[in-house]
């Protein structure tokens, strides 16, 4: 429901930009397509876009280009809600002020020290304790909330169709999504806040995601914003290197520090996209246009050399 948001300008990027960035060490980038939208491929209806844990906003690509999409943003905190609701008045963005989660009725809201911690699992009392950069995610109070599954809302309002879905929701991403496996159906991409080692309990971990995400047609395309943290804020210590390979084109060498891998933004693509599986003309220009404006050029340029069906 709510992304780290003290913790975005420390630790990683906002999800909310393009994928695509260029990074220092890479060598110059050979981008095979625009990742900005390309106005003369139009899609035969509006993209949807849900957001869930929508605090802060949504990237530009999506609310900038009138006609193209429309951007639901789930999140349990009204003030929140109300403040994302006059900030994007007269876009194709409507604010659902209700928690997304595994099942429909009331759930304890666990909120925290930083509110865009808050969850419904309890952050780990020993963890927030001894981690330094976790502080933020103390449990200060508690308050019932209301939420309901994707399918239902889905159902209930009319949106028969979703093409992309962010989840940000301080561990509860899976049950979102087992309530959503008919919403999902039609889902192209993804991008899921993941951990790999729990920071609230009761927190299912990327594992779980990926084989529940590779049972329902995806497969895992990147890792973003990998974080890591340390007992006692004891990452200064330098490791040495590592590297990262694209292809045989690019390596790309950064300096590692101490600390233990907690999370990261997993992105997935449906796996007929990788596959090269025909599809329809007009299913082509939709995925061209999302993929553009999520900014991930190599995923067009499967798109562009794939078969198309009538």
């Amino acid at each position: 429901m709510n992304i780290r948001g003290s913790l975005s300008a420390l630790f990683h990027r906002d999800s909310r930009g393009p994928l695509q960035t260029d990074r220092v060490g890479v060598e110059g980038p050979q981008r095979g397509a625009d990742p900005q939208p390309n106005r003369e491929l139009q899609s035969d209806r509006e993209l949807v876009v849900v957001d869930v844990g929508c605090r802060w906003g949504f990237a530009e690509a999506f609310i900038g280009d009138i006609g193209r999409f429309h951007v639901y943003g789930f999140d349990p905190d009204l003030e929140e809600c109300e403040r994302l609701r006059r900030r994007y008045e007269g876009h194709a963005v409507t604010i659902v002020p209700v928690g997304l989660a595994g099942s429909i009725g009331k759930r304890k809201l666990y909120v925290t020290k930083e509110p865009a911690c808050s969850s419904l699992l309890q952050p780990d009392p020993a963890l927030t304790e001894q981690y330094p950069a976790l502080h933020c995610a103390r449990h200060v109070s508690s308050l019932d909330v209301q939420t309901t599954t994707l399918d239902s809302w889905a159902r209930d309002n009319g949106v028969h169709t979703i093409d992309y879905i962010k989840l940000d929701t301080q561990g509860t991403e899976l049950e979102i999504l087992t309530g959503g496996v008919d919403a999902l159906k039609k889902v192209r991409a993804l991008e899921v806040e993941v951990e790999f080692n729990p920071i609230y309990l009761g927190q299912p971990i990327f594992s779980d995601v990926d084989l529940f995400l590779r049972r329902e047609g995806f497969v895992l395309w990147k890792l973003t914003n990998q974080v890591h943290y340390s007992k006692q804020g004891s990452a200064d210590a330098s490791l040495g290197e590592d590297l990262i390979c694209y292809d045989d084109k690019h390596q790309v060498h950064h300096a590692m520090f101490g600390g233990q891998l907690y999370w990261a933004n997993a992105h997935y693509v449906r796996k007929c996209l990788v596959d090269g599986d025909q599809i329809s003309v007009a299913q082509k220009l939709r995925d061209i246009a999302l993929f553009q404006a999520l900014g991930m050029a190599d995923v067009v340029n499967c798109l562009c050399g794939s078969s198309t069906k009538e």
